[in-house]
């Protein structure tokens, strides 16, 4: 039975999948199955996902048929079940040979454990934002690296180098799918086991190793060995085991082939990553925007090009970085417009010339930046303040010191909006301190993840506390600190949300009672509740 003009090719192939699964279907269904699948990659998505579905159903228990088919049906059914049992496999291989696995399970998206950490990058891309430099903690997922190159130290020890284009999917601590791009990687005794998954079914599998891999759009891949072992298996369990100096290459459809390792591209190792960072221009040698050094001291409002070493606003001319050394205050005011160019801003860079207070960022108004760092410079104290007005990073906002000497990082919301397009990375070196004063102030982000040396405070006015909303989630190092301080409070017994999460708070980050400090809570009882993508502080009267 062919597909008619009245048959809606998404129900006809759900009715596939199920003729499939009871053994109902004809050979000329399954071929014309075969070929549908072969050359529509529309139809190929909407078969996965009904196997995927159907798939899930099959695991719900259900109750035993009270009658059952005579032997001589049981036989005929049997025998159609192996028939298209094969041919579903078949199809469902030739679908995913042409998806390269682009169709991830449900149950890969939206995991929440860190499964690596990313320790060096350059000029690197990732899903449209720039990766800044620092440890980032990076969640099982899929990925997209537009440009440039990233290292990643996984759970179990493996060092992974992924040059790009590349799009990858972190799956646990021992394992990764290469969809396309190349990557080196280096697995110690203890990353023995580290697994590489890769379009058509294959699977490398190493065993205390130096490797490459590379794949190219069309799902074929290259191998190569520069120490140990390395295992390759595809999906009808062919196997063929690589050592040192040994290389193999295959297309999406074809079984490895071992070949000359000379035949094999160059992949890039940590080593020769460390030497690009190394030799790159780093952030600091880039055009630096200071304030003048004018006669009078005080304040520096932000609004007038005459106060900036350049003669006009920062953001008038490309790579720009505003420096807001220690002893300087600066104040935006209403009214400013967007730059023409996006700029970072460091906040006390270095320690100041001479005594003085901390370098200061005071907000009254609109400011946009593409990445914000306080105090991340040895030494240094930094301090931004903002009253009102909206801050737009279309980046991450960094605040700690760089390499961990002593040194402050505060960021204060009084009111205003502050928003982050990535992550608000809190205390991960030296010390660094995020406060919410008021109900007044709102924090959107994708994520904020706070290390071993953060404090996030909550000072409520009489009607309650900020609200920090977050895209995905909360990540929390055990050491990181809660305070909530209730001094000024009034409005009595009542839930009052702290953060609103897109993605579950697990047992992993909620606070526990040594990591929460309440003050000044007279007459009250605060506890803290942790419910599905959000943390609320419970007020109760005390009995």
């Amino acid at each position: 039975m062919n597909i008619s003009s009245d048959d809606n090719p998404r129900d006809w192939l759900e009715r596939m999948v199920l003729k499939l699964r009871e053994g109902e279907a004809m050979p000329e269904e399954v071929t014309q199955l075969r070929d549908l699948l072969a050359t529509n990659a529309e139809a190929r998505r909407i078969y996965l996902r009904a196997k995927q579905m159907d798939t899930l159903l099959e695991t719900v228990p259900m109750q035993q048929m009270a009658l059952r088919p005579s032997a001589k049906k049981e036989a005929s059914v049997l025998r159609r079940w192996k028939f298209t049992a094969l041919a579903s496999a078949a199809a469902a291989v030739v679908a995913m040979a042409f998806l390269g696995f682009w169709e991830r399970p449900l149950a890969l998206r939206g995991r929440d454990a860190a499964v690596a950490v990313l320790n060096s990058s350059f000029e690197a891309v990732i899903d449209g934002r720039e990766v800044l430099q620092g440890e980032q903690p990076m969640r099982a997922g899929t990925y997209k690296l537009e440009r440039g190159s990233v290292q990643l130290r996984f759970g179990n020890g493996a060092d992974v180098v992924i040059e790009g284009p590349a799009a990858f999917d972190l799956v646990d601590a021992a394992t990764m799918h290469l969809n396309q791009g190349s990557l080196w990687a280096h697995c110690s005794e203890e990353a023995r086991g580290f697994a590489v998954r890769m379009p058509g079914g294959r699977e490398l599998v190493d065993f205390g190793t130096e490797f490459g891999a590379r794949v190219n759009a069309e799902g074929g891949a290259e191998v190569k060995v520069m120490q140990g072992e390395v295992k390759i298996s595809d999906a009808v369990a062919r196997t063929l085991d690589l050592t040192t100096g040994k290389a193999a290459t295959w297309e999406l459809t074809a079984p490895p082939l071992a070949v000359d390792e000379a035949e094999v591209q160059p992949f890039q190792s940590a080593l020769e990553l460390a030497a690009k960072v190394k030799a790159a221009p780093s952030v600091e040698n880039l055009t630096a925007v200071a304030l003048r050094d004018l006669p009078k001291t005080g304040d520096r409002e932000w609004n007038l090009p005459e106060n900036w070493e350049s003669g006009a606003l920062p953001g008038a001319h490309k790579l720009e970085r505003v420096v807001i050394n220690q002893s300087r205050v600066v104040r935006v005011r209403p009214g400013l417009q967007p730059p023409p160019h996006p700029v970072d801003i460091h906040v006390s860079n270095g320690p100041a010339p001479v005594p003085g207070p901390e370098g200061t960022l005071e907000i009254q108004g609109h400011l946009e930046c593409q990445a914000l760092r306080i105090a991340t410079a040895d030494g240094a104290d930094g301090v931004v303040n903002q009253l009102g007005g909206t801050l737009n990073v279309t980046d991450s906002l960094i605040a700690s010191s760089h390499r961990g000497n002593p040194a402050l990082s505060h960021y204060q919301l009084s009111g205003g909006t502050l928003n982050v397009g990535h992550v608000i990375w809190l205390g991960f070196k030296g010390p660094a301190e995020f406060t919410m004063h008021g109900s007044k102030g709102i924090v959107t982000a994708d994520r904020m993840s706070l290390g071993p040396n953060a404090v996030l405070t909550f000072v409520l006015d009489s009607d309650g506390a900020g609200l920090i909303k977050l895209r995905d989630t909360l990540m929390r190092h055990p050491e990181a600190q809660l305070v909530i301080d209730g001094s000024q409070y009034r409005g009595g017994a009542k839930v009052i949300p702290l953060v609103v999460c897109g993605s579950d708070l697990n047992d992993g980050r909620r606070f526990t009672p040594q990591q929460v400090r309440f003050e000044g809570f007279a007459g009250l009882v605060p506890r803290l509740a942790s419910r599905p993508g959000a943390l609320d502080l419970v007020l109760e009267a005390v009995r």
